[in-house]
């Protein structure tokens, strides 16, 4: 497997727009995740607690003045009583299944394939938002969940269409139905 290559901090965007999406982002850093759900194995709903995976779940991989950094959630793990089985919480609040990044990076993803090649999306990602998501796996989420199923809400700001959803997750209403987390133009906002 290739790595992606080094990347700096270089925001078409104000960097104040991508200071917001970070600093929205590493509030998820450290976030203990996993709720309870039946054992994988045998079904059962008796478990107990079995704590956390060594290893985080990656939730965005930020692209920063001094390389990248990783955001990660903590995932509660659990040992069925029945079985003994060992497995992790439900994680479906934050991830879409067989996903490497959070949900709100997979919707930024798609959102931007739609007008652009895997190529370009990650270009702008890491240009417009200060994100990191090679191409490949732009391609495998384009694939596997292809366009988006939702309209593509957004509203114009000074030249640039935002994502309504992606505003709402940027400025705390947890409101939002529906999960484009996206801006598809390049004018600074700031």
């Amino acid at each position: 497997m290739q790595h992606p290559s080094e990347k700096h901090a270089d925001p078409t965007l104000s960097p104040g727009f991508v200071h917001a999406v970070h600093d929205q982002l590493l509030r998820y850093d450290g976030m203990r995740a996993g709720s309870e759900r039946p054992c994988p194995g045998c079904a059962a709903t008796t478990l107990r607690k079995n704590g956390y995976q060594a290893a985080g779940k990656t939730f965005a991989r930020l692209v920063t003045d001094d390389g990248f950094e990783t955001v990660t959630l903590e995932v509660q793990l659990y040992e069925c009583k029945q079985c003994g089985r060992s497995f992790q919480g439900d994680l479906s609040e934050f991830f879409y299944a067989d996903c490497a990044y959070a949900r709100p990076i997979v919707d930024l993803c798609l959102f931007h394939v739609v007008d652009h090649s895997c190529q370009s999306v990650e270009r702008i990602l890491g240009q417009w938002y200060g994100l990191q998501v090679d191409r490949d796996t732009i391609e495998r989420y384009d694939q596997r969940h292809g366009p988006l199923s939702t309209p593509r809400e957004h509203v114009s700001v000074d030249g640039s269409e935002l994502s309504v959803p992606f505003l709402a997750f940027l400025f705390g209403e947890s409101g939002a139905e529906s999960h484009q987390f996206a801006v598809s133009r390049h004018t600074a906002l700031w």
